[in-house]
């Protein structure tokens, strides 16, 4: 999958999830099923969505969710970083912008 295949699969998932900021991370809450009410971040919402599992909000369950939703190490990485806001400059800030723009956050 690539960013722009991912963008379009997170920006499908603003009706299953309440997107919201907490601190400086992106988040989102279930809205139905099994899981309504736990919390997700955008690569674990994705994979959750699309039928691939559910994955806990760490870096184990990003990886393994990232995996599953075939990204590539290397774009796993960047969208953690850029949901984490761990850096504000370069390409993680250019794809947290992408990100809640898709999100509408």
């Amino acid at each position: 999958m690539t960013e722009t295949q991912f963008l379009l699969a997170l920006s499908d998932t603003t009706k299953a999830y309440k997107w919201y900021l907490q601190g400086n991370k992106i988040r989102a809450k279930a809205r139905n099923g099994k899981t309504k009410g736990q919390v997700y971040d955008p690569i674990t919402a994705v994979a959750r969505s699309t039928g691939h599992g559910d994955y806990g909000v760490n870096q184990r369950g990003r990886k393994a969710a990232g995996k599953a939703n075939e990204l590539t190490k290397t774009l796993t990485t960047n969208v953690v970083h850029a949901t984490e806001a761990t850096c504000n400059r370069g390409n993680y800030q250019v794809l947290r912008g992408k990100i809640r723009q898709a999100l509408n956050v």
